[in-house]
């Protein structure tokens, strides 16, 4: 990998400020980061498990982790690139998520789907 690829553009270091609370200078660290742990600078289900897997060391956190995966993935195509991770990562940690973007994701997801079309009269009394 050249030094020219550990940097990001102008214009994607641009983007990433107007849709993350990270500064330039955070962007670039994480970036840096990033294709250290990702080359290919795509992150795959199978690696972000291992990684989540590092976070939750008793039990298994598998599922969870392919759901949090899925969300990340907010294009679909199966992997996680950078300005997907920093985005998620921005939300998470510095929490600036508006109600479209809310709504999109849980949309998406479908077990929230499934629960929010679940009627709760119909539940019988406890």
């Amino acid at each position: 990998m050249g030094k020219q690829n550990s940097k990001l553009r102008p214009e994607v270091l641009q983007d990433l400020r107007e849709n993350t609370e990270f500064t330039d200078h955070e962007l670039q660290e994480w970036y840096k980061g990033f294709l250290k742990d990702c080359p290919t600078g795509h992150l795959t289900v199978d690696e972000f498990k291992k990684i989540y897997a590092n976070f939750f060391p008793y039990g298994d956190a598998s599922k969870f982790a392919e759901h949090v995966f899925r969300t990340f993935d907010t294009n679909g195509d199966g992997t996680i690139d950078f300005r997907e991770f920093i985005i998620a990562l921005s939300v998470t940690s510095r929490g600036k998520l508006s109600l479209e973007e809310f709504i999109k994701g849980a949309k998406s997801d479908p077990s929230i789907v499934r629960l929010l079309q679940c009627d709760p009269s119909s539940a019988s009394q406890f």
